[in-house]
C-alpha cells in the first residue's frame, strides 16, 4: 500500500472517530429531538432519556399514565385511639366549600349551637363561595358529591379531632380542625377525605406534614405535584370563568340564573338592607313595573367595597353569579386599589336617586302569576315566560299589612335559636309565613338589648317589611318573608 493510500485511509479513519466524538459530545450536551420525540443522533425516546412530561396523571408525550399509589387506602383510621369523634345519619348540616363543611353534633361547652365548622387539616382548596378563584367550585362539588353519595348509598361519615388529648382544636378563624372520613356504602373501609383532596390534586398542601397522617398528606402531595394533577396542572379550569364582566341587568339575572353559573356579572341598582355579611341590591324595570333584587356576599371584602354598599347606595356591583346551597348570590367583588377607574371595581355611582320603598303587596298578590319578557342569551330573542311573583321578586323588599298570626315556632336550637317563623293568616284567611332571624329591643330600663321571644306577637295582628326569602322545606320550594330587624315588624292590634 502506497503512503498515498495510507494517508487516505488515516483521515477516512479519523474522519469517522471525529463524528462519533461530535454525535457523543452533541448527545452528552442535549439530544436533538425530532417532531416524533425521538433524538434524530441516538435513536432514544425524550421520555426514556429526560423522563415523562405528566399533565393531569397522562404523559402528555407518549400518553403514558402516571403510577398513581392509594395513600388514601394505606392510612387507616383507629377507631380505638383518643382522638374525638363524631358520626351520625345526618351529620352534614352544610356544604360550604372543598375544605370547608359543617356538621351536625351534640350540644356541648365546645360547639354550644351543635353546629361543627370543620375546617379540613392538611388541605387548602381554592375558593368558591365568598372569593371564587379556578377549581373552587371543582373542589366544593367533590366534596360535596362524595359525602352525600356515601350518605345516600348507605356508607357513613366520621369526623376526627388530631391529637389524642379527646380534645377538638381551633383555627384563628373559630372553625375547628378535623379530619373528614367516609366510607361509600355500608360494606367499604374508611377512607380519609383530606388526604383525598390532596392525592387528586384538588387543592394544595397546608401544614400538611404537621400532624397525624402528615407522612401519607406528604406522600399524595408529592405525587400529585409530580403527576401535574389539577390545581398543579396549570391548565385553565374549564367550569372557570376567565373573562371580563358581562354588562346586565337584575331582570336578566334573576331570570337566567342558569346561564350565569360562574360568571363574573356587572349590574346597577340600589342597596335596600344588609345583613350577616350580605347586602341587598334591586333595580326597576319600567318595562314590568316590577323590582328585581339579589343578595351580595361581601364579607372579607375591603373597605371600599363595603362603603360602598351602605343603604340607600346607588351601585355598580361587579362580581360573579353562583348558587349557594340552593340560593342565588352574587360574590367575589373585587376593587383595583391602585386603580380606582377599574372597571371591575364594584363602586358607589355618582347622584342620588330616590329612596327604594317596599313594595306593597297582598297575599293573593304574593303568590299570583306574571308573564314577563325574558331575554334567552343564547337565541338572542326575548319570549314570554310566566312565573309566580314571589318568584321574580325573591331579595326583593316588600311590605304586607294586617296579617293576623295565628301560630308561632321558635327554633331550639343551634345557630338559628331563638328565630322565629310567624304563620300568619289575612281576613280572608289566606296564608304567608314571616320568618324572623333573632330579633332584639332596646330594654329603657337597662339601656341592653333583650332578646325578643314569641310572647311579643301571640296572637298579635301585624304588618312587616321584609326580604321575599325562599327556602326548600321537604324538597319543596316555599317562598316566604324575612324580617331581619325588631323595628320592621309594628303590631297593629
Amino acid at each position: 500500500m502506497n503512503k498515498f493510500v495510507k494517508i487516505i485511509l488515516l483521515l477516512v479513519a479519523l474522519s469517522l472517530c471525529l463524528t462519533g466524538l461530535i454525535a457523543c459530545d452533541k448527545c452528552a450536551d442535549g439530544h436533538t429531538f425530532n417532531d416524533d420525540n425521538v433524538c434524530s443522533i441516538c435513536g432514544k425516546k425524550k421520555c426514556d432519556v429526560e423522563g415523562h412530561d405528566y399533565v393531569n396523571g397522562v404523559c402528555k408525550l407518549c400518553d403514558e399514565d402516571f403510577p398513581m399509589e392509594d395513600y388514601v387506602a394505606q392510612c387507616q383510621l383507629d377507631m380505638n385511639s383518643n382522638t374525638k369523634k363524631y358520626t351520625a345519619a345526618n351529620i352534614v348540616r352544610m356544604y360550604i366549600d372543598g375544605d370547608t363543611t359543617h356538621f351536625n353534633v351534640p350540644v356541648s361547652d365546645k360547639h354550644p349551637e351543635g353546629v361543627l365548622k370543620a375546617r379540613y387539616l392538611a388541605v387548602n382548596t381554592p375558593e368558591s363561595t365568598g372569593q371564587v378563584e379556578p377549581y373552587g367550585k371543582v373542589a366544593s362539588n367533590y366534596v360535596h358529591e362524595t359525602l352525600q353519595a356515601a350518605i345516600d348509598n348507605g356508607g357513613s361519615v366520621l369526623v376526627e379531632s388530631d391529637t389524642d388529648d379527646n380534645l377538638w382544636n381551633n383555627d384563628s378563624y373559630g372553625r375547628t380542625l378535623a379530619w373528614v372520613w367516609y366510607k361509600p356504602d355500608a360494606e367499604s373501609d374508611w377512607r380519609n377525605l383530606n388526604l383525598e383532596l390532596l392525592q387528586k390534586g384538588y387543592g394544595y398542601g397546608s401544614s400538611a406534614s404537621d400532624n397525624r397522617y402528615g407522612e401519607y398528606c406528604m406522600n399524595a402531595l408529592q405525587q400529585a405535584v409530580k403527576a401535574k394533577l389539577i390545581v398543579h396542572s396549570k391548565l385553565k379550569d374549564e367550569n372557570y370563568y376567565y373573562g371580563t364582566a358581562k354588562e346586565i341587568d337584575l331582570k336578566e339575572l334573576r331570570t337566567n340564573f342558569d346561564q350565569y353559573d360562574g360568571i363574573k356579572v356587572a349590574f346597577e341598582g340600589y342597596v335596600t338592607g344588609s345583613y350577616d355579611g350580605s347586602t341587598y341590591v334591586q333595580w326597576y324595570c319600567e318595562e314590568d313595573d316590577l323590582y328585581y333584587g339579589i343578595s351580595v356576599y361581601y364579607n372579607g371584602s375591603n373597605a371600599k367595597i363595603k362603603d360602598a354598599l351602605n343603604i340607600g347606595n346607588h351601585v355598580r356591583v361587579v362580581g360573579t353569579a353562583q348558587n349557594f346551597n340552593g340560593s342565588w348570590q352574587v360574590s367575589g367583588l373585587s376593587y383595583n386599589v391602585v386603580n380606582s377607574k377599574d372597571p371591575n371595581n364594584t363602586i358607589k355611582l355618582d347622584g342620588v336617586g330616590e329612596p327604594v320603598e317596599p313594595v306593597e303587596l297582598t297575599i293573593p298578590e304574593f303568590n299570583s302569576n306574571r308573564t314577563v319578557n325574558v331575554y334567552d342569551p343564547n337565541s338572542e330573542d326575548t319570549v314570554p315566560k310566566t312565573f309566580k311573583l314571589h318568584q321574580l321578586l325573591v331579595d326583593t323588599s316588600v311590605t304586607m299589612k294586617n296579617l293576623t298570626i295565628t301560630r308561632i315556632y321558635t327554633t331550639p336550637s343551634g345557630t338559628s335559636k331563638g328565630a322565629m317563623s310567624l304563620y300568619c293568616e289575612d281576613s280572608n284567611g289566606n296564608k304567608i309565613t314571616v320568618r324572623t332571624e333573632k330579633l332584639y329591643k332596646l330594654n329603657e330600663s337597662t339601656g341592653l338589648y333583650d332578646l325578643v321571644t314569641q310572647d311579643e306577637f301571640e296572637g298579635k295582628t301585624i304588618s312587616v317589611v321584609g326580604m321575599v326569602d325562599w327556602y326548600n322545606y321537604n324538597n319543596n320550594n316555599e317562598y316566604q318573608i324575612r324580617v331581619t330587624n325588631y323595628t320592621d315588624i309594628l303590631i297593629v292590634e
